[in-house]
C-alpha cells in the first residue's frame, strides 16, 4: 500500500487535494485543524493528481507504482487548479 504524508509546514490548507482526489471514497478529508488528513490511503489509485494541484508540493507518496511524473509548467498547473 502506498504511504502518503502531508507536510503541514508546507501546506497552505487550500484543500485542493480533498476536492480533486479521484478515488471512489476519496483519500483525503479536512481535519479538525483545517489541514487535509490522509483518511483512506488504501483507496489511493496512484494517479498523483493531488501532486499537480498542490501549490506547495506538500504531499509525499512513498511506495507507489513506478510511473513517470510530469512536472507541468505553471500555466498547465493553474488550469487544473481552476477546475476545483
Amino acid at each position: 500500500m502506498v504511504k502518503i504524508t502531508i507536510v503541514t509546514d508546507r501546506c497552505k490548507q487550500c484543500l485542493n487535494c480533498v476536492r480533486v482526489c479521484t478515488a471512489f471514497d476519496g483519500v483525503y478529508e479536512e481535519g479538525p485543524d483545517g489541514y487535509p488528513v490522509v483518511a483512506r490511503p488504501e483507496e489511493c489509485v496512484q494517479c498523483l493528481i493531488c501532486h499537480t494541484v498542490c501549490p506547495t508540493n506538500a504531499i509525499i507518496h512513498e511506495d507507489y507504482r513506478e510511473t513517470v511524473l510530469l512536472n507541468p509548467d505553471e500555466k498547465l498547473a493553474e488550469r487544473y487548479r481552476n477546475y476545483i
